[in-house]
């Protein structure tokens, strides 16, 4: 059964599947640029050559990003038939770690490495397969600058491991968020409330901290105010929300993004102490971050 395709193609965000006529066109580039950059590298990106040459095209689909925008993160998910004949599906969020939509701990050198490496430009293209990996760069639009070179060989992305047992028989872009802020897609997996309420945490944490500058109050404080803010705890994080199978529990998701911000100003005070970690999170207003927007 030929593999069925769900993208945003309204948003110039589309899927090639391998039934259509310039799949192993597209598939060959792909691979050719990954060797002609892996020669001489360690064996880890010998390994990623090895599974994208070998891997079963009936369960991989070509990503190509045909907007004027570079794409910033996505969320998708593979349906499975299982030998029983029932319908799994495998979620895969991007998450919120620091990244251009959300650049509040990201220097401009780490910025600018982002931009390059972890973005889809227009134009460029990922092979996105079922066992939850997807490779290329932004090499297949232009040569990194002198200040975005990376020695770290091909770029592939892995969201875990499936079992052999399942037959791939959809792949469907769930949410997709552009370099500028922009989002689009029907948002099953909440891509879009994981990101917007990371961001809220940040904002509010820097908040706290340009207050506690304005008013003198004690480093102590502050930092009892975070946790009381974020929720955050000095033990193990609570688990990430479940995968939603219905609405969305967007407490949870709330929670669980906060909690993590917080986690962030902990380990900032850390690296730092207490008066330049306060003045670093007091910073995080002026980033340069993307107004987050649905398209």
């Amino acid at each position: 059964m030929a593999l069925i395709c769900e993208d945003l193609a309204r948003y110039g965000v589309v899927l090639i599947p391998p039934s259509t006529d310039n799949y192993l066109q597209l598939l060959a580039d792909i691979e050719r640029r990954l060797r002609a950059r892996v020669k001489g590298s360690p064996p880890l990106e010998k390994e990623a050559l090895s599974r994208i040459s070998e891997h079963d095209t009936r369960g991989s689909a070509i990503l190509l990003n045909q907007s004027e925008v570079a794409i910033a993160s996505l969320a998708y998910f593979w349906s499975f038939r299982t030998s029983e004949g029932r319908i799994v599906p495998h979620r895969l969020l991007p998450g919120t770690n620091r990244s251009l939509l959300l650049p509040f701990c990201l220097d401009d050198r780490t910025a600018r490495f982002e931009a390059f490496w972890h973005t889809i430009f227009p134009g460029s293209k990922r092979l996105m397969t079922a066992d939850g990996h997807y490779y290329g760069d932004n090499t297949d639009v232009r040569a990194p600058a002198e200040d975005e070179l990376w020695h770290g060989g091909f770029f592939g992305a892995s969201a875990g491991s499936l079992t052999d047992q399942m037959e791939p028989v959809k792949l469907t872009l769930d949410g997709v968020f552009f370099a500028d802020g922009g989002f689009a897609g029907p948002n099953q997996l909440g891509a879009w409330e994981h990101t917007t309420f990371a961001a809220e945490a940040y904002l509010a944490c820097a908040k706290l901290a340009r207050e506690a500058r304005e008013r003198a109050t004690p480093p102590s404080a502050f930092f009892v105010r975070v946790k009381e803010v974020t929720g955050y705890q000095d033990e193990a994080p609570p688990p990430p929300p479940p995968p939603p199978s219905g609405p969305l529990d967007l407490d949870a998701i709330r929670k669980h993004e906060q909690w993590n911000v917080g986690a962030m100003v902990v380990w900032t005070r850390e690296r730092l102490g207490d008066e330049d970690a306060i003045a670093s999170v007091a910073a995080w207003t002026d980033a340069p971050a993307p107004n987050l927007h649905r398209l």
